[in-house]
């Protein structure tokens, strides 16, 4: 089985060829399943046409979101989440993987943004996790443009809770063998970069993942793979996990280009 997961496309029409460039490598690798994981393109109409690069490719398409998907513009951030890009999605042929897992013959496939709890905060700083709210605006535009009435943490749990239910439902199914987690944030500490010289840098660390929701995918003994998108710098690490190893990759980009990441399960 061969899947592959692109990220953080922030579709621009000027870039257009390299765009769909980057989609024929993906075709002719002839996946078995596309995962998109998130910002593909803000405001709504580049996000749409973000997703119909995909549209000629003939297997099973996934995606989750990512923040900048939920830019306010011609919606506000709540109506983008709840009403709008999960129909947008799904009429350009992708399935929102936040409310249901898939199955492509033994092997699951589970999806959340992972949205930040600033549990990924720089230790160094010494700063409390109730502070990151305030800190938010000084080096982070999420706190320009996302206009939800949730803060940061409650969102972070109720999707949580809602990603372990679908991690726990697939996990228990006898004909899944092994599941791949497919996150916009990375979920491991490992994954997030460390700059103790840069306060900004070190500062935008709260804002980069989620420990939490990486517990409850450790602990599930069905995870072999974990695949995030948002820092927009690729690598591989390995990960104690439930069963073993789990492999963790983040997608990262090329000459300041998206790329992808192509799996065999």
């Amino acid at each position: 089985m061969r899947i592959v997961v692109t990220a953080d496309l922030h579709y621009r029409p000027a870039e257009r060829r390299r765009y769909l460039e980057l989609v024929q490598h993906i075709a002719a690798q002839h996946p078995d399943c596309l995962v998109v994981a998130g910002d593909v393109g803000h405001p709504l109409r580049l996000f749409r046409r973000g997703l119909e690069l995909f549209s000629d490719l003939a297997c099973p398409k996934l995606f989750v979101a990512g923040n900048h998907d939920l830019y306010r513009g011609e919606y506000d951030s709540r109506a983008l989440w709840e009403r709008v890009l999960p129909p947008t999605t799904r009429d350009a042929g992708f399935i929102w993987l936040e409310d249901q897992a898939v199955r492509i013959g033994d092997v699951g496939i589970c999806g959340t943004l992972a949205w930040y709890d600033y549990s990924t905060r720089a230790s160094h700083l010494g700063l409390a996790a109730e502070a990151y709210p305030q800190l938010k605006q000084l080096v982070n535009h999420d706190a320009d443009y996302i206009d939800w009435p949730w803060s940061d943490r409650a969102m972070a749990r109720c999707l949580q809770r809602s990603f372990t239910r679908r991690l726990t439902a697939l996990a228990a199914e006898p004909t899944v063998a092994r599941i791949l987690v497919v996150t916009h944030m990375p979920i491991f500490d490992a994954m997030i970069p460390t700059y103790p010289q840069s306060e900004v840098w070190s500062l935008l660390r709260a804002y980069m993942g989620n420990l939490a929701l990486g517990e409850a995918v450790r602990a599930c003994s069905k995870v072999t793979h974990v695949v995030s998108g948002h820092l927009h710098r690729g690598g591989v690490w390995r990960i104690a996990g439930g069963a073993g190893e789990i492999e963790c990759r983040v997608v990262g980009t090329i000459d300041n280009f998206p790329g992808c990441v192509t799996l065999t399960l």
